[in-house]
């Protein structure tokens, strides 16, 4: 049974449980409701008499009191063919006396259930017979019919009910499945590769906001693929162009066409240089997105590490007639974090500052606490950033240029290693323009509590 439940669609596990449930409340509805107006009816009718019920029954009394003699009272009650609304009923439930107009014979052995609803009294002689208004038997009949007529009616407004319920419950269950089968197919076609299916379920429910959810999910799944797609492409056009130049190098110096001299093959070694970057950058980045980032953390001062970095690029910075302005506080807390990996950071960023500043422009190095934080700024003088740069520009392969050669100025890949080392540091890296000209770019590193 349970098995064969389970092959069935959830709608049709639904309208089972709802139809189940409407059964249930259906038949527990017409059992409390039939047996309340069976006790209803019975004590409107018990109450409507009683009172009449219980003077005719003091009149019998008074009368077998004034004779003394039970028989008597029987024989002058038939003589005078009394009228009397009631049956007398002796201690072994036979009638012994009963009224011209009713159908009950004398002799007559009534059961237990009838009994209880006449008047009991005792003989003196002991013996306790019943005085039982003919009402009784009469409406017992009646009583039947009516409460037969009351069943057949809660039975008729049950099924009316019952029916009406199950076919609400099928077109609200079709309400609710058939955005799941709209989601169930779009799954499916994603699931085959179609990353730009959608689902449209025009609701703000619960199932509106779970289609939301799932086409932002589609879309950054479709987003997620167009940049893998982008990545493999600018991967090997990084690595076409010097495996090209090699290549042709190569069968150029076997095929005699070139001479092996020395400029030749430092133009090689420069070419072989250029792949073991990328690929070392390439294997960085995987790395760090796997988690696997291997990390040296010691203590030690950033004030000095900015200091030793910027007396190595200051030469550099000379030839390129860029000046160099230092706003570093003293007192910096020191870090706790891999020295090599944070000088790779500042090396990149310092890198790509001297790469978009014009001759006899300026570079800003900024570092100053915040916050329980250090955070260090990298300006140079220059154009700036656009708004599409400011949102890509630690992507993997960008370049605000475009440019996709395999030329000095890199294959884009810097900035993203500096965004994979900050943040594998638990700090936060971002770009923006300065007011004054030029692009920003600004990280922070947790502080430690010791100096």
């Amino acid at each position: 049974m349970i098995q064969r439940l389970r092959t069935l669609s959830f709608g049709a596990k639904l309208l089972s449980a709802f139809a189940l449930i409407i059964i249930l409340t259906s038949l527990a509805g017409y059992f409390f409701l039939s047996l309340s107006v069976n006790r209803a009816f019975t004590d409107f009718s018990r109450g409507r008499s009683s009172q009449q019920d219980r003077m005719m029954f003091n009149l019998f009394r008074i009368l077998y009191q004034q004779s003394g003699d039970m028989n008597t009272v029987l024989e002058a009650l038939t003589q005078q063919q009394a009228d009397l609304p009631a049956v007398i009923v002796n201690s072994e439930g036979n009638v012994v006396f009963t009224p011209d107009l009713s159908q009950v014979q004398v002799g007559r052995h009534l059961d237990a259930d009838l009994l209880k609803m006449g008047i009991r009294f005792a003989l003196e002689n002991g013996q306790q017979w019943t005085f039982l208004p003919t009402r009784f038997l009469v409406e017992l009949e009646l009583e039947e019919g009516y409460l037969q007529r009351s069943r057949r009616s809660l039975l008729l407004a049950g099924l009316t009910a019952g029916v009406a319920a199950v076919l609400l419950s099928f077109f609200l269950i079709r309400q609710l499945t058939g955005p799941l089968r709209k989601l169930d197919h779009a799954s499916r076609n994603i699931a085959a590769g179609n990353l730009n299916e959608r689902v449209n379920i025009p609701s703000v429910d619960e199932l509106g906001r779970l289609a939301d959810s799932f086409n932002e999910m589609a879309a950054s799944l479709e987003s997620a693929e167009s940049v893998k797609k982008r990545l493999i492409a600018d991967i090997s056009h990084e690595l076409r162009t010097p495996i090209t130049a090699v290549r042709t190098a190569l069968e150029g110096l076997r095929d005699g066409l070139l001479e092996p001299t020395q400029e030749t093959l430092a133009a090689l070694h420069d070419k072989i240089l250029l792949i073991t970057r990328l690929v070392g950058d390439l294997h960085q980045l995987a790395l760090a997105d796997a988690g696997r980032l291997s990390m040296k953390p010691t203590l030690f001062s950033i004030k000095a590490l900015l200091e030793t970095i910027l007396e190595t690029v200051g030469i550099q910075l000379e030839d390129e007639n860029i000046q160099l302005v230092r706003e570093i506080e003293s007192g910096l807390p020191q870090v706790f974090a891999d020295a090599q990996r944070i000088e790779q950071v500042l090396l990149n960023l310092l890198s790509n500052a001297i790469r978009h500043t014009p001759s006899e422009g300026s570079i800003r190095i900024g570092a100053q606490p915040r916050n329980q934080e250090i955070v260090i700024s990298i300006c140079n003088s220059g154009s700036g950033l656009s708004e599409s740069d400011l949102h890509h520009v630690f992507d993997r392969f960008y370049r605000a240029d475009e440019a996709r050669s395999g030329d000095d100025s890199g294959a884009g890949l810097g900035l993203s290693i500096a965004k994979a080392l900050v943040e594998a540091h638990r700090g936060r890296i971002w770009a923006e323009n300065a007011s004054e000209g030029g692009a920003c770019f600004i990280f922070t590193l947790p502080a430690s509590a010791e100096k």
